[in-house]
């Protein structure tokens, strides 16, 4: 059952539009790997006035809402938090938990975080040791991460009594994980149909879209099945062709991928990367192409160097962020819930906030850009007066 504020945003980016298939309204069948649907578009018949009140939307400063009642959060103070991300390289995951060490600190919490390279191995070692040291709650923080991978070890922190708690892995409306207590759950959704409604707006309808996901992302079908639906609503004769590409391949395989691409369709105007880290594999293939300036890349996270490529040059044109600021100070009140016997918010939504950033906007990120910064930050008083801490 979706909360009040999920069924909310779910039902704007619906009315207002806003890492595996094929467009379902213009292509033919086929698998996960590529596929292609009729071209076309634009002209007078081209209706862009539901995505661009979308785009108007978000493109602003996000507005925070209560993610749920008051809590008491004295039963946290003096609680240790077990992290583990799914890889300590990463920037993102990084970024969160430095958020959530920050917001911990407010309520009397520690955190402690289980340094690893990704590997699976090392998550169940980091279970191990979370089991061991027995904290007030084990947080699981990334995409990729997930209990389906050492559901032995989730069953003995659950059998301990020790909560564990996803963090940005799934969507929205994906089934929660195993043994797991509570979630942060991710917009992937909205995210890929607000990508979608810029580029459907930026070709006038008349865009040719390769689209690169990556299966090992959670929630990856939420975002294809949101890239496909929009398209199919607002543009159904767009052309969509995707391509999936494991995290490890990216640096390896997303350049010469693309630059194929462009080769064999010269048609082709845009690259839709799921994840903006991609970005930074996409744009030589671009240049190898010599198709600078005439495919561009519209992506999702907000990573600050690839809101910096925007604001440098014109290959990124939108980048729709998240606040990992606000991320933190979500799961420390999904914990607090959690210790003070209230429960947590089950849909795992605590309106994590999007912006939508492209040229006109972008410096309001930091220049350069900077994580957190360009979504406000009401969140942080509001959040302290939503657990009594508020000065």
């Amino acid at each position: 059952m979706l909360s009040s504020t999920t069924k909310k945003r779910v039902a704007t980016a619906a009315a207002a539009v806003v890492m595996f298939g094929l467009v379902a309204a213009c292509s033919s069948g086929g698998g996960s790997g590529s596929g292609a649907a009729a071209g076309g578009g634009g002209g007078a018949s081209c209706d862009l006035s539901q995505v661009d009140a979308a785009l108007d939307k978000y493109s602003k400063v996000p507005t925070y809402t209560d993610p749920g009642p008051p809590v008491d959060m004295s039963a946290a103070e003096g609680k240790t938090i077990f992290n583990i991300q799914e890889s300590s390289a990463n920037p993102f995951t990084q970024a969160l938990t430095t958020s959530m060490t920050e917001a911990a600190g407010k309520v009397g919490m520690k955190v402690v975080d289980y340094p690893n390279q990704g590997d699976r191995t090392q998550w169940i070692q980091g279970m191990n040791a979370a089991i061991a040291q027995k904290p007030a709650a084990i947080t699981l923080t990334g995409g990729t991460i997930s209990p389906t991978y050492f559901q032995p070890q989730a069953a003995a922190a659950k059998a301990a009594g020790i909560p564990i708690i996803t963090v940005l892995n799934e969507d929205l409306t994906q089934p929660q994980g195993p043994e797991v207590a509570a979630r942060v759950a991710q917009p992937y959704d909205l995210a890929a149909r607000l990508s979608a409604d810029f580029i459907i707006s930026d070709t006038n309808c008349a865009a040719n879209v390769l689209v690169l996901t990556s299966k090992e992302v959670i929630g990856s079908p939420a975002s294809i099945d949101a890239t496909n639906d929009e398209f199919k609503k607002y543009c159904p004769s767009c052309k969509l062709t995707f391509q999936n590409v494991s995290v490890p391949d990216w640096s390896t395989q997303i350049t010469n991928i693309t630059r194929s691409a462009i080769q064999s369709d010269p048609s082709l105007n845009y690259v839709m990367p799921l994840y903006d880290s991609m970005s930074q594999f996409v744009v030589p293939g671009i240049q190898l192409a010599g198709a600078t300036g005439k495919v561009h890349i519209a992506t999702f996270n907000g990573t600050p160097f690839v809101l910096k490529m925007m604001q440098d040059a014109d290959v990124v044109k939108m980048d729709v962020g998240e606040n990992p600021s606000q991320v933190g100070y979500a799961v420390v009140d999904q914990i607090g819930r959690i210790l003070s016997g209230a429960g947590p918010i089950a849909s795992g939504d605590e309106g994590i906030q999007l912006r939508v950033f492209t040229k006109a906007n972008v410096n309001e990120a930091g220049t350069p850009p900077e994580l957190g910064k360009g979504y406000g930050d009401s969140f942080v008083a509001n959040y302290m007066k939503l657990w009594g801490k508020a000065s």
